[in-house]
């Protein structure tokens, strides 16, 4: 796994129109490759290993899954797991510290990015990306008490929640990748350093990793329905538990959930299922790790069965 790499808050305002314009480029570029790579059992499935191998990220990977048939993945996130602590400053003050881009506002936002960061290794080791119920759900009611303990608010919205656990995930594949030296405009002033990643380490800094499927199983029409029956099962204890949750809420915020939740199980849609076995080569052709995605169809595309193909093995660093 990647070691820790320190989140440095004072320099976000200097590189943060950097970020921004990469992240739009880079959100257009997905979108349009998915929706094309949706038409091929094979290419779904290969896309959903290489986003994780190249960058360790299982949090991207999930947008190519089934997870995403009925609803974007990040509204997932916010009405399923975020919406028990948005507050949006409703009867709860900020600390007037946040937001004055003082000294000891970036020390706090050092502590809480960097306690956030070990804490995410930890879910990572532990339970899993794919895990999506158990990561998110952990992750953010941590989050909310590291919050409270660092900053001394209970103030909670989703552009903090999504700043920090984002830059968890980049943070977590720079650690693999490394990084190059960038500097401000002033041609002098580092904003980030170069750095060398587990994956230089192990392969070499021009390490080079493809991805490819080796092999595929399609399942007979019986064997499909059968699959059917086995997602539906093991899907249900996660929209119950959803259901559960949010009981607890407003009647906005318990929609919201429910709904989330309920559009998890499209398994009346299945018309194919393939097993694909996907191999991770390095440039001599040595494969360095291999997975079996679960791959279904829906209409005419297909999505990864996130629920029942383990990636645990591309984690190899």
């Amino acid at each position: 796994m990647a070691e820790k790499k320190e989140f440095r808050a004072g320099l976000y305002g200097i590189v943060a129109g950097i970020l921004v314009a990469a992240i739009l480029v880079g959100t257009t570029m997905f979108a349009f490759t998915s929706r094309y790579n949706a038409f091929s059992a094979e290419k779904i499935a290969v896309s959903y290993v290489d986003t994780i191998v190249q960058n360790g990220d299982g949090y991207n990977a999930l947008k190519v899954s089934l997870v995403s048939k009925n609803q974007k993945f990040g509204n997932f996130v916010i009405d399923g797991y975020m919406a028990p602590y948005i507050n949006d400053g409703e009867d709860v003050e900020k600390n007037e510290i946040i937001g004055t881009g003082s000294e000891e506002e970036v020390k706090m936002l050092d502590s809480v990015y960097n306690t956030m960061y070990d804490y995410f290794i930890l879910l990572t080791h532990e339970v899993g990306l794919e895990n999506y119920n158990e990561f998110y759900s952990s992750y953010f009611e941590k989050l909310k008490l590291v919050r409270s303990e660092i900053i001394g608010d209970e103030y909670m919205d989703t552009e903090f929640m999504f700043s920090v656990f984002e830059s968890n995930v980049a943070t977590y594949g720079e650690g693999l990748t490394g990084t190059e030296e960038k500097l401000a405009a002033d041609g002098k002033t580092v904003i980030q350093p170069k750095s060398i990643g587990k994956y230089q380490e192990m392969l070499g800094e021009d390490y080079i990793l493809t991805t490819e499927v080796a092999s595929v199983q399609v399942l007979s029409a019986d064997e499909v329905e059968a699959y059917k029956q086995e997602y539906k099962q093991r899907i249900a204890p996660i929209i119950d538990a959803g259901k559960v949750k949010s009981a607890a809420f407003d009647e906005e915020k318990a929609k919201a959930m429910n709904d989330a939740f309920s559009k998890l199980d499209s398994s009346d849609d299945f018309s194919e299922v393939k097993a694909c076995a996907v191999n991770v080569k390095t440039a001599d052709g040595r494969i360095v790790a291999s997975a079996v995605i679960n791959v279904v169809k829906i209409g005419n595309s297909w999505y990864v069965d996130n629920s029942n193909s383990d990636t645990s093995a591309l984690y190899f660093a």
